[in-house]
């Protein structure tokens, strides 16, 4: 399974009542695609309706290589081969989502540190952590501040951190330790859902760009060179040929090309001596 993304798009009822929740994930997942998480939480909907909505959803975010996480119903997601199933204070625990769905990720909403530690004993495979900020989705619960994130982060588990997060304040939660962020008006309600999704995992990756390394996805830090590159992955540039972006680079400006968000790189491999 790909790694944990960075942003998580996190749906309620009213989100799913507005109607055009399959066109705004589209277009989120094709703008982020891989660190992509769209959560389906949708009290109000019986099983078969959900079913229905988790099917489509799981269509369009398997198109862009994001992840389908499904709130609340084991049963659900692995119906429709979630990447995830996310359980709040009061639902099933790591084990029991486990014998329902399993062969998947497992999250836990926490939102003090006790819960955090307690989803940790359960071996849950990240958290879902807040409120972070004050928020109109839960206005009678006060924030938990982002040193909440910080001593959740500090646990060794994964960390997502929601609750009136924008692309404003995104940029404190991963300094603070947090895997990534989650939203739900930030990203559903905007003019532009690709351009939110952008903004935010823009913010919540500060120091990390994404590239293609012979066709698969690879981070590294922001304002590397190709150099750097190679040594991040073990490879000594005498063995390989390197063409960045289509163009083939000399060994001797490795150390000066840098490389940027989006590049695509192809390492050839010399095969045998010399």
């Amino acid at each position: 399974m790909s790694a944990l993304p960075r942003v998580h798009a996190v749906t309620d009822d009213r989100v799913v009542a507005l109607g055009d929740l399959l066109e705004r994930a589209a277009a989120m997942a094709r703008a982020a695609g891989p660190e992509l998480a769209v959560h389906l939480r949708a009290r109000a909907l019986d099983g078969r309706a959900l079913l229905a909505l988790a099917v489509q959803l799981r269509e369009v975010t398997a198109a862009a290589g994001a992840w389908l996480v499904v709130n609340g119903r084991a049963d659900v997601a692995a119906a429709v081969d979630a990447d995830a199933v996310l359980s709040g204070r009061d639902g099933l625990g790591v084990a029991d989502m486990a014998r329902v769905a399993p062969g998947r990720r497992y999250a836990r909403s926490v939102h003090d540190l006790a819960e955090a530690q307690a989803a940790l004993t359960e071996r849950a495979d990240f958290l879902v952590a807040g409120a972070v900020f004050a928020t109109a989705s839960h206005p009678d619960r006060a924030p938990a501040g982002v040193d909440f994130v910080r001593r959740a982060a500090a646990l060794g588990t994964p960390v997502i951190a929601i609750g009136g997060i924008t692309p404003g304040t995104a940029p404190a939660l991963p300094t603070a330790g947090a895997w990534g962020v989650a939203a739900i008006r930030a990203l559903w309600d905007a003019a532009d859902p690709a351009a939110a999704a952008r903004a935010f995992l823009a913010a919540a990756v500060p120091d990390r760009v994404r590239v293609s390394v012979n066709g698969d996805p690879r981070e590294m830090t922001r304002g590397g060179s190709l150099a750097d590159l190679l040594a991040q992955l073990g490879v000594d540039a005498r063995a390989v040929v390197v063409e960045h972006n289509r163009r083939i680079v000399r060994r001797e400006s490795l150390a000066a090309t840098g490389v940027a968000a989006g590049d695509q790189i192809e390492l050839v491999h010399f095969v045998g001596g010399g």
